[in-house]
């Protein structure tokens, strides 16, 4: 989720002073988080807390969220929608009731079809748990405000790209299913919009840029460089390619999250990291999880929420300890590992760099493995480490842990254990 505020920061000098060139500083002193970002957060927040992801509770986080930083150039209609309830009968539309369960009292949807309701789904891509799910979910988070069909339509597209990139389907498959799906024309690539894409705020005209950005590009900041490139509302444009290309690259530069993190509020961070840590069991292609024989005894549970005495929370990062996402995140919040510290154990966690690698992963492997035959009154807990940001498959990590199928203190993923007894 970090990738669309990453994305929302980059643009946010050039959307109204576009530049039409990858070549570009990526951060400078004017870069800022906007109104994107504040509403990413928000639905976020909504879809992590509100057990049932009602209207009602959307609107509590999108105000209280709003409230909290009002400065960030709302557009308005949505302004008005945040700050002046009161004016909106003013400018209501006469079919803005024609969706049902529209939430209740002074606050109402204007059927938008602009590209607020686009910019703040990824969360519902992220936290979804199927495909009919994020569309769902994707709906939900636009119909308070953006319930017009194409603005509805907009948030669907960015949620289930998200969810099919994160769940290992290919780029032609992503752009087969949101082409077909939404019936955004997906023909044109970068260098043939670029030339004479202008400032467009539907969802209708900003999609397709945003889709196209990431489809044209070989990792994440070139996702992110091709995004802004293309001109317009570039904020927005880049916000929705950069979290479709962090589910699909499941990687992030560590320089980039470092230039993030002194550039966003802490509180933006906690509802980040609750994110990732609410996620990391579902990292896995479950094309790939196991059904084969294995030591039901020992395999790591798909989330922990806690652990017994004797217990180890084995988590993959970087070597630089800089544990920002996923189950390193949580292994901070909740098991004492150490910012800062990129190996080895770490209050009731033991971290195993995953970012620089297979074949340092291999040499991280074995010093943890040696550990675990040293200390057999510890059992171990590995998660899917190197299945996340790091973008390995269970079919590439599980060979590493090899010699601990005979370990009885070190319990491994269910899908690790498929290649391992093979």
């Amino acid at each position: 989720m970090l990738g669309a505020l990453i994305g929302d920061t980059v643009g946010s000098i050039y959307e109204f002073c576009n530049i039409k060139t990858t070549d570009f500083p990526l951060f400078s002193s004017g870069c800022s988080f906007t109104d994107d970002s504040v509403m990413t957060i928000a639905v976020a927040d909504w879809l992590l807390h509100d057990p049932v992801r009602s209207q009602q509770g959307l609107e509590e986080c999108l105000v209280k969220w709003g409230h909290k930083y009002p400065d960030e150039s709302y557009g308005g209609a949505f302004y008005r929608w945040l700050f002046m309830p009161e004016f909106q009968s003013a400018f209501r539309d006469r079919d803005t009731e024609t969706v049902d369960n529209i939430p209740s009292g002074v606050r109402h949807p204007y059927n938008s079809w602009g590209n607020g309701s686009a910019m703040r789904a990824s969360a519902c891509g992220w936290l979804a748990q199927s495909l009919e799910d994020a569309l769902d979910l994707g709906r939900r988070s636009a119909m308070i405000t953006h319930n017009h069909p194409e603005g509805i339509k907009g948030a669907q597209a960015v949620a289930t790209a998200i969810y099919l990139a994160r769940t290992g389907s290919t780029k032609a498959k992503i752009h087969q299913y949101i082409e077909s799906t939404f019936g955004y024309d997906l023909s044109r690539d970068c260098d043939d919009i670029r030339p004479t894409y202008h400032f467009d705020v539907s969802c209708q005209g900003t999609l397709p840029a945003a889709l196209a950005a990431f489809f044209d590009s070989h990792d994440f900041e070139s996702a992110i460089r091709l995004a802004v490139s293309l001109g317009g509302d570039s904020d927005t444009i880049a916000c929705i390619t950069g979290a479709i290309a962090e589910a699909f690259y499941h990687e992030i530069p560590a320089a980039i999250v470092d230039e993030m993190h002194h550039r966003l509020p802490e509180e933006f961070w906690t509802i980040i990291n609750e994110v990732y840590a609410t996620v990391s069991k579902n990292y896995e292609n479950s094309a790939k999880n196991a059904t084969a024989p294995k030591p039901q005894s020992r395999i790591t549970p798909d989330y922990i929420s806690e652990l017994r005495p004797n217990e180890v929370f084995v988590f993959g990062s970087n070597v630089r300890g800089m544990h920002y996402g996923g189950a390193a995140a949580f292994a901070v919040g909740r098991f004492g590992a150490i910012m800062g510290q990129g190996e080895g154990l770490q209050g009731r966690s033991y971290a195993l760099p995953t970012m620089e690698g297979i074949e340092n992963m291999r040499a991280s492997v074995d010093r943890f493995i040696a550990f675990a035959q040293e200390h057999p009154e510890l059992t171990f807990l590995v998660t899917p480490i190197g299945c996340g940001i790091a973008g390995y498959s269970p079919e590439d990590i599980a060979p590493l842990f090899v010699a601990a199928k005979t370990l009885d203190n070190v319990h491994l993923p269910e899908s690790f254990w498929k290649y391992i007894t093979e």
